[in-house]
């Protein structure tokens, strides 16, 4: 066994997957992917030097000899890296701001757990440094970013500011918004080029590529599409046009976990994939904020997952 200290998350992750004998189940209980999963367990096999468990083709999961040894002390392992945590790091003595669009938070309720998984997996690198969401109205995105209010953006499509970075991070899944007693809502789902035809809501505030996947540029182009443009800060100004029947918006499926009884979700048939991003000031490389911002595509994963529908 290598002499060095054991990644948490890896280990969480080991736990999960013995607990259930299986990766699915055990990604459906950290919420996050099975491919998430697997890797953090082979990183913790690399760790510690040997194979902890053995996988066959019908995913049937066993402990090697090594890992049947090694799961009598994981446990308290991990009780005692927590406790260690929760003594040292009671408060971070630094936090790294993300701006998010205002608004968001109040849709998406798994972002405080998804925030503290975040935060246990950069402490064992970077021990008091912590990070904070910071609602932002939309027109102050980019601007908060480059005048050094926050150190990272979490948007949704790349930035073309100069002195900018885009890190791109896990899929973001759309789907569609509309009021209730729409048309759409007696439909299970439907067909994204349809839907691109609608009256679609769209900030003129936010820049292009951080809009396009809202408006469908990729379903069909821009330019003739028939949006509707609205005065807009935060996702609630876009629900109160919804509401007035102005028109009907794309949202990211992470942002659907929560709606209020008036609006209605919608699956989209075909919509291509598109995805996440982060935005950094280009000259700032700061170890602990790059280490973030690696660790954020498990972060949109989380919340992704969380905002699936239940089927029964």
């Amino acid at each position: 066994m290598k002499e060095e200290a054991v990644d948490v998350v890896a280990l969480i992750a080991f736990l999960a997957v013995v607990r259930h004998r299986h990766y699915g189940h055990a990604a459906a209980e950290l919420g996050v992917s099975i491919s998430a999963v697997t890797k953090r367990v082979q990183r913790l096999e690399v760790e510690l030097g040997v194979p902890l468990i053995e996988r066959d083709s019908g995913g049937v999961i066993g402990l090697t000899a090594a890992g049947r040894r090694f799961v009598q002390v994981a446990p308290r392992v991990l009780e005692a890296a927590q406790a260690a945590r929760l003594a040292a790091l009671a408060e971070p003595t630094e936090r790294l701001a993300v701006a998010i669009p205002a608004g968001v938070e109040a849709v998406a309720p798994l972002m405080p757990a998804a925030l503290a998984t975040l935060e246990l997996s950069l402490s064992h690198a970077y021990p008091g440094v912590g990070v904070a969401l910071v609602p932002t109205v939309f027109d102050r995105l980019t601007a908060d970013l480059l005048d050094g209010v926050v150190d990272a953006v979490l948007s949704f499509g790349a930035s073309e500011a100069e002195g900018v970075t885009s890190t791109r991070l896990g899929e973001l899944r759309r789907v569609g918004l509309v009021p209730t007693g729409h048309p759409y809502t007696y439909r299970r789902s439907v067909p994204v080029a349809e839907f691109a035809r609608q009256r679609l809501l769209y900030s003129p505030d936010l820049p292009r590529s951080y809009m396009d996947p809202f408006v469908l540029a990729d379903v069909r182009p821009r330019e003739g599409a028939a949006l509707v443009a609205l005065t807009a800060s935060r996702t609630s100004d876009v629900a109160g046009q919804l509401l007035a029947g102005h028109g009907i918006t794309v949202i990211p499926a992470a942002l659907s976990a929560a709606l209020p009884p008036a609006l209605k979700r919608v699956e989209l048939e075909g919509v291509p994939p598109c995805w996440y991003y982060l935005h950094h000031r280009t000259a700032d490389l700061r170890p602990e904020l790059l280490a973030m911002i690696a660790l954020f595509a498990d972060f949109t994963e989380t919340i992704t997952r969380a905002a699936q529908p239940r089927r029964h």
